[in-house]
C-alpha cells in the first residue's frame, strides 16, 4: 500500500493475526469494525459496514491483501472528532455553564441523536464513562468526553 506507512501495514499485520483465530490467513468480515478501531480509527457502523463488515459470523473471509485497502481508504475519511469537538457540542446542554449537563439529557441525546444506539448501549455507555451523578443528577461532561475517546472499556465484574 502505497500510502500506507511500513509501520502501519505491521501494526495492521500484527492486529490482523490476532482475529486470525484459526491461524488460516483469514479473518472472519464481522469483525472488521473491531480490527479497525484496535488500530485506532473512529468510525461508524455504517462506515465499516459500507468497507465489507457483515452482521453475521462465517458469512464471508478476508485476507490481509483485502483488510490492507479498507484499512487505508478508512484512515482517509473524515476525522469523526476531537476530544475539544465533543466537549463543544456539549456545552451546548450546560445550561448553568458550569461544565455540567443533565445526565437524564445526555441519556436522551445518545438515544436520539447521530448513530442509532439501543438503551442497553446506552446504559454500558453511561456506567462507564459518565462518573458520579451529584444530587441533583448532573454529570462532569468534560469527564465524559475524555472517558469515552480513551475507550475501550474493561468488563465490570
Amino acid at each position: 500500500m502505497a500510502d500506507l506507512k511500513p509501520a502501519e501495514v505491521d501494526m495492521c499485520k500484527l492486529h490482523f493475526e490476532i482475529y486470525d483465530t484459526f491461524a488460516e490467513g483469514k479473518m472472519d468480515a464481522a469483525d472488521l469494525g473491531s480490527l479497525m478501531r484496535s488500530l485506532d480509527l473512529r468510525i461508524t457502523e455504517a462506515m465499516v459496514e459500507k468497507a465489507g463488515q457483515t452482521k453475521n459470523r462465517g458469512e464471508k473471509k478476508l485476507t490481509i491483501e483485502e483488510v490492507l485497502p479498507i484499512y487505508s481508504q478508512l484512515k482517509k475519511e473524515k476525522d469523526m472528532g476531537t476530544l475539544n469537538d465533543f466537549i463543544e457540542g456539549l456545552k451546548v446542554y450546560d445550561k448553568l455553564d458550569n461544565g455540567t449537563l443533565m445526565a437524564a439529557e445526555l441519556q436522551h441525546v445518545l438515544l436520539s441523536l447521530g448513530e442509532v444506539m439501543t438503551d442497553k448501549e446506552v446504559d454500558e455507555v453511561m456506567a462507564s464513562c459518565a462518573g458520579p451523578q451529584d444530587e441533583e443528577g448532573f454529570i462532569k461532561y468534560q469527564h465524559f468526553a475524555k472517558t469515552l475517546l480513551a475507550g475501550p472499556y474493561p468488563e465490570k465484574k
